[in-house]
C-alpha cells in the first residue's frame, strides 16, 4: 500500500507540473516567443509608439509640404527621413519572432525627432509667416518618442527628451511665425510637457506593475503547484479510501463460514489487482468491453440483480478512468441494495452506451431513505458514488430516494 500510494502521489505531482508547463506553452503561443509579460508589453508598446510616429507623419505631411518654403529645400525631406525611418524599423522589429534592438531603435526615434527639429534653425530662410499656425510640421508630437523610452524603463532619459524636444519645437515654431521668441507664448511649453507627463506617469506605472508581476510569477507558480499537488494527493487518498471500502472491506464482509465461495476468491483477487495497479497512461475501452465490465460488477456484488444494456454506437470508446470509476460506482450502488434495501429486494441495472456518453441506472424497490439526511456511516454513498463521479471530468451522480419508495442511482459521463 505504501509503495503504491507513493507512486501515485508522485505521479499526481508530476501531472500537475506537466499541466502547468503546458498551460504556459499554450499561453505563449498568443505572445510569440516573449519570455515574460514585460517583454510582451515592450513589444506591443514599441509597436504602438512607432505606429504613432508614422501616423503623425502621415497626417502632418500636407502641412510639411505647405510650409516647405519657410526653410531650405533639403530640410523637409531630411526631417521626414529622420522621423519615418527609425519608426518604420521599430515597428518592423516588433513583428520578428524575437524583437531586436528595441531600446536602440526607440533611442533612434527620439534622437531623429530632436535632430530634425534642431536642423530647422540653420535651415530657416529668415522670412517669418505669422499666419502659419503650424509653421514647423513636427509641432504636434514631441512627446511620442518619450513614451517609447518609458516603456523601455529609461525614465530619466524620457523626461529629459520630453522637456528638450518640446521646448525646441515650440521655439522653432515661434521663430518661423514671428521671427523671434515670445516669452508669454513659451508658457505653452511647460503646459504641454506637464500634460504629456501625466500620460508618461501612467505608462510608467503600468510597466512597473507588469515588472512586479513578472518578479512574483515564479513564486505564484510554485505556490499553485504546491496547492495542486496537495489537491492531487488528497484526491488519491479519497480514491484509496473508496478502493479499500469497495473492494477490501466488501470482500472481508462477504466472508462466511462454510465451503469457500469461488466468487469470493475472484473478488479478493480483483481487490488485490486494484491495490497493486500502477498508474498507467490513459487508454480507450470499447463499448462492449464497458458493458461487460458493468455486468461483471453487478453479478459479483448482487445475486438478485438483473442487468441490461443498450449500445447505440458500437464504435464508441471510453477512457479507462471513466470505465473504472463508473464500474466501481455501479458496484457500490448494487452492493448498497444488498445491505440496505431490505430482504429479497430486487435490483435492476440499465446501462446505455453512446458516442461520447455513458449512463447507468440502478433501481431497487427497497425501503429507501432520505438522501438529504444520509447517515455519516454510509461512506459508500458520499465517497464511493458521489465524490468518485464528481472527481471524474464530465461525470455526475444523481441519487433519488424516499423512505418506503426505493432508490434510483444514476451515474453518467459525457465527454468534454
Amino acid at each position: 500500500m505504501t509503495g503504491v500510494d507513493a507512486r501515485r502521489g508522485s505521479g499526481g505531482t508530476d501531472l500537475i507540473a506537466e499541466l502547468i508547463d503546458r498551460l504556459r506553452r499554450d499561453l505563449g503561443r498568443g505572445i510569440r516567443d516573449d519570455v515574460s509579460d514585460l517583454d510582451r508589453q515592450k513589444r506591443i508598446g514599441c509597436r504602438f509608439v512607432g505606429s504613432g510616429l508614422l501616423a503623425f507623419c502621415a497626417v502632418m505631411f500636407p502641412v510639411a509640404i505647405a510650409r516647405a518654403d519657410l526653410a531650405a529645400a533639403w530640410w523637409t525631406p531630411v526631417s521626414l527621413v529622420l522621423v519615418v525611418l527609425p519608426a518604420t524599423l521599430l515597428v518592423a522589429s516588433t513583428f520578428l519572432t524575437v524583437p531586436r534592438s528595441l531600446l536602440t531603435l526607440v533611442c533612434a526615434c527620439a534622437l531623429g525627432y530632436l535632430v530634425a527639429t534642431l536642423l530647422w534653425f540653420p535651415a530657416w530662410l529668415g522670412a517669418p509667416d505669422e499666419s502659419a499656425r503650424w509653421a514647423v510640421w513636427l509641432l504636434q508630437f514631441p512627446s511620442v518618442p518619450s513614451f517609447g523610452l518609458v516603456i523601455m524603463l529609461r525614465t530619466g532619459l524620457a523626461v529629459t527628451n520630453l522637456v528638450v524636444a518640446t521646448f525646441a519645437v515650440h521655439a522653432a515654431n515661434q521663430i518661423a511665425r514671428y521671427g523671434e521668441l515670445r516669452p508669454v507664448e513659451l508658457l505653452s511649453v511647460p503646459l504641454s510637457a506637464a500634460l504629456a507627463g501625466v500620460f508618461l506617469a501612467v505608462a510608467l506605472a503600468a510597466v512597473r506593475n507588469v515588472r512586479a508581476l513578472d518578479a512574483r510569477h515564479p513564486a505564484v507558480l510554485a505556490m499553485t503547484a504546491r496547492a495542486a499537488a496537495g489537491a492531487a494527493q488528497e484526491a488519491e487518498r479519497s480514491r484509496f479510501a473508496a478502493l479499500i471500502h469497495d473492494h477490501v472491506i466488501a470482500t472481508l464482509l462477504a466472508v462466511r463460514e462454510g465451503p469457500p465461495d469461488p466468487r469470493l476468491a475472484e473478488q479478493a483477487a480483483s481487490a488485490l489487482d486494484e491495490l497493486d495497479r500502477s498508474t498507467v497512461a490513459p487508454s480507450e475501452v470499447t463499448a462492449r468491453t464497458f458493458a461487460s465490465r458493468i455486468e461483471g460488477a453487478v453479478a459479483s456484488t448482487n445475486e438478485l440483480a438483473s442487468c441490461a444494456h443498450m449500445i447505440s454506437s458500437p464504435a464508441a470508446s471510453y477512457p479507462t478512468q471513466v470505465v473504472e470509476d463508473m464500474v466501481d460506482s455501479v458496484a457500490e450502488a448494487t452492493r448498497n441494495c444488498v445491505r440496505h434495501a431490505g430482504p429479497d429486494s430486487r435490483c435492476e441495472v440499465t446501462a446505455e452506451f453512446g458516442d461520447g456518453f455513458a449512463r447507468v441506472t440502478v433501481v431497487d424497490a427497497g425501503v429507501g431513505f432520505d438522501p438529504a439526511v444520509v447517515d455519516p456511516r454510509r461512506f459508500g454513498i458520499a465517497v464511493g458514488i458521489r465524490a468518485r463521479m464528481a472527481g471524474l471530468p464530465g461525470g455526475s451522480a444523481e441519487i433519488e430516494s424516499a423512505p418506503g419508495h426505493g432508490t434510483i442511482v444514476t451515474v453518467e459521463w459525457r465527454r468534454q
